[in-house]
């Protein structure tokens, strides 16, 4: 994520930080888009909404979206076990038949040397981006943990670090890339939009330009929305 925000910067963007978008809506005269925010109001020709769990209270009223779920998701670090080198690993998906268990490096939120970043692919409590309480499942930790200490033995089965995030997913799990108007929609749903950012990138500013959208299963379309 730096880097591509070095690089946006490189390139000219002006990117903020705290500046919420608090609604968005098509100019009066039908030319472009107004997004407004706590600390002004931008008009552009086109405007790109990526805005995760926030995108459905963003675009209602403005464009139709499908049916979105947030969850809020856990996710744990563990470090190496002890005598263990710090090593780069790889990343890897688990299912056993009952779910999905993914692993990455843990990367900052780490905070140690080599953790390994492991949570479950699987919907947990409904919330919204609003609500979200930020609290971590027990359950959840104690699945995970049994996990690593039958599955990987390279980590120490207690977390270093324990978090929340968010994911907004579609009934089927597809992502949402479409234009409607002067508002390219953006909603790589279901947990997988940071593993594709770059290209995602390239597809999303194609939508921008005018270019129709790369995959008809990505389209409002195929998600079941008719109109505007």
């Amino acid at each position: 994520m730096a880097a591509m925000l070095r690089l946006a910067a490189a390139s000219g963007a002006d990117v903020r930080f705290q500046t919420p978008v608090t609604r968005l809506e098509p100019t009066r005269a039908g030319d472009g888009a107004v997004a407004h925010t706590d600390s002004g109001i931008f008009t552009a020709p086109v405007i790109a909404v990526a805005a995760g769990a926030w995108i459905a209270p963003l675009l209602e009223g403005v464009v139709g979206l499908p049916p979105l779920t947030v969850t809020q998701q856990q996710v744990f670090h563990f470090a190496p076990a002890p005598g263990t080198a710090a090593e780069p690993w790889p990343v890897f998906i688990h299912f056993d038949g009952a779910g999905y268990r993914y692993g990455l490096p843990g990367g900052r939120d780490g905070e140690v040397a080599g953790a390994i970043k492991i949570g479950e692919h699987a919907g947990y409590r409904p919330t919204t981006a609003a609500d979200r309480d930020f609290v971590v499942d027990p359950a959840a930790r104690a699945r995970v943990a049994e996990f690593v200490a039958a599955r990987i033995p390279g980590l120490a089965a207690t977390p270093v670090n324990e978090v929340t995030c968010l994911y907004t997913w579609t009934a089927n799990e597809d992502f949402i890339l479409d234009r409607r108007g002067p508002f390219v929609i953006a909603s790589p749903c279901s947990g997988h939009g940071a593993k594709f950012a770059p290209l995602l990138g390239e597809i999303i500013a194609d939508l921008a330009t005018g270019q129709p959208a790369p995959d008809p299963r990505f389209t409002l379309a195929a998600h079941g929305v008719t109109r505007a």
